[in-house]
């Protein structure tokens, strides 16, 4: 070997050595619709809907999806490489594989102030794709065709190869991506390209996709709500439970939220609202279905997020079912996430006790947006509503083993069956002396308990004096105090004689 190329040689690998202990790390990103004004490229990866991948691995590795036209796939070099530099690039793919065989590879000028200055097509000499990577070879600015045109004049001059752009890319084989978190990034190396063994710049691996749940759709039931047994002219019209004298119920909460997503187009976001350009579905239903819609006292059933309210009279739920479909960018807004749906109440009938319904939320499939699934459904429990039941307070009641026996008699003129509760207290000291849970007393019924029978249920054993009854429960009903005398047939209406209380309380 001569001095001369030795000199040469030398020279070269002085020079790489250089780069290389300056800055050796290009980075991944994408570049905007205008790489010449924003004069820098974003490292914010796209985000796709790991539901695009949830099926079998082979469903998923068959699935083909573009690389984002209005935002190409880029790299971005550290060091400046001049206008005459030649070069090599290997891009490696990890998370999936290339599809593209009509990729396009352009040139990123750059100025030495760093910012870009446009793109150049043709610059590179031979782009070949593979599977699992893309290889360029001879990639050098200054002989591109077209490069006055694109950069201007000035620009050439001093303008130095800052980068590349990837446009037409597609992937495949993204099975990985059914895992939210996931990515597809992209490697590789920048190489000298008379002398291919010299390595002038790494690529730093680089996120470009990221998976993520596109949708996430959460139905949370109400606070269980209780009926007021102290309402007056007619019970239970309206709510002691969560708030006193409330005449409306809320039976669910939908919080949808995850809109950012896009579909296989990297560009159409999926998402659940009617904004224009959002990709939206073609509708989302949520269905309510609860006894309390069927109720003589509901006047009405929203739903409302704060900006958007959707009202339904009776006629549209008297079944017990409620569905609001959301179809118009007026009808949904996505911004204020969360949907509330109530029920209102007349204030006039009473309301009956509902046991826990259902929330169902579904999404039609926009085709129109480029979407190849819908969002997923989900579903919930609705509130449920306890009757508060009747209260009443009778005092002196006999205690057991005297001629006058005391009865108490419970009837239910409600709806629903239920228990009865009877608290027994000293009526001399106010003491509780322990309870008696009845049983199960029938719509109609009228249900007649001796003060034994309280005794023994409530655990006291030693029967004397007189006792104060507590008697509640969750049922629509009166009861009365009795006394009677077996030995002479003497029989008394004592209900007059008990505490103040509500109009539950009359014989």
């Amino acid at each position: 070997m001569n001095k001369s190329q030795l000199y040469t040689l030398s020279g070269a690998l002085l020079a790489s050595t250089a780069l290389i202990g300056t800055a050796n790390a290009a980075t991944v990103g994408r570049t905007g619709a205008n790489i010449a004004t924003t004069g820098a490229i974003s490292t914010t990866a796209l985000k796709i809907a790991n539901t695009l991948f949830s099926t079998t691995t082979a469903t998923a590795d068959a699935l083909n999806f573009n690389g984002d036209a209005t935002s190409p796939i880029a790299l971005s070099f550290t060091n400046q490489f001049s206008a005459s530099t030649r070069f090599n690039a290997t891009i490696n793919i990890a998370g999936a594989q290339f599809n593209n065989p009509s990729l396009q590879v352009a040139v990123l000028g750059r100025h030495t102030g760093g910012t870009f200055v446009g793109t150049v097509n043709g610059a590179c000499g031979s782009v070949t794709p593979l599977v699992d990577k893309i290889l360029l070879s001879t990639c050098q600015l200054s002989n591109a065709a077209g490069l006055s045109a694109t950069l201007g004049n000035t620009a050439a001059i001093g303008a130095f190869a800052g980068g590349l752009q990837l446009s037409g890319v597609i992937f495949k084989g993204g099975s990985a991506l059914a895992t939210a978190g996931n990515s597809i990034s992209l490697s590789g190396t920048l190489n000298d390209n008379g002398n291919p063994t010299i390595l002038l710049e790494n690529i730093t691996s680089g996120a470009v996709v990221t998976s993520t749940a596109p949708i996430t759709t959460i139905v949370t039931a109400g606070a269980t709500a209780v009926t007021n047994a102290a309402t007056t002219p007619a019970a239970f019209k309206s709510l002691s439970t969560p708030n006193s004298g409330q005449l409306s119920v809320n039976l669910a909460t939908v919080v949808i939220t995850g809109s950012g997503a896009l579909g296989t187009d990297l560009t159409t976001a999926i998402t659940p609202d009617g904004g224009a350009g959002q990709g939206a579905a073609t509708t989302v239903t949520i269905t309510v279905t609860s006894a309390a819609l069927s109720d003589d006292a509901t006047v009405s059933a929203t739903r409302a997020n704060g900006v958007l309210t959707t009202t339904l009279t009776p006629a549209a739920f008297s079944t017990g079912t409620a569905t609001f479909s959301l179809t118009a960018a007026n009808q949904f807004d996505v911004a204020a996430n969360t949907q509330t749906i109530n029920v209102q109440f007349d204030g006039t009938h009473a309301i009956n006790a509902a046991a826990a319904g259902t929330v169902s939320v579904a999404y039609g499939q926009n085709t129109a947006a480029g979407h190849v699934q819908a969002p997923a459904a989900a579903s919930g429990a609705t509130a449920v509503i306890n009757s508060g039941g009747f209260q009443a307070e009778f005092n002196t009641a006999q205690a057991s083993g005297t001629d006058y026996q005391s009865f108490l008699r419970i009837h239910n003129n409600g709806s629903q069956a239920g228990t009865v509760t009877i608290t027994v207290l000293n009526d001399a000291t106010g003491a509780n002396m322990g309870s008696y849970t009845t049983s199960s007393i029938a719509v109609g019924q009228t249900l007649q308990v001796g003060m034994a029978t309280i005794e023994a249920g409530a655990g006291i054993t030693s029967p004397s004096g007189q006792y104060t009854l507590q008697v509640s429960g969750p049922i629509l009903g009166y009861a009365q105090h009795v006394l009677f005398n077996a030995t002479t047939g003497q029989f008394s209406n004592l209900s007059a004689f008990r505490n103040a209380g509500s109009a539950s309380n009359v014989p």
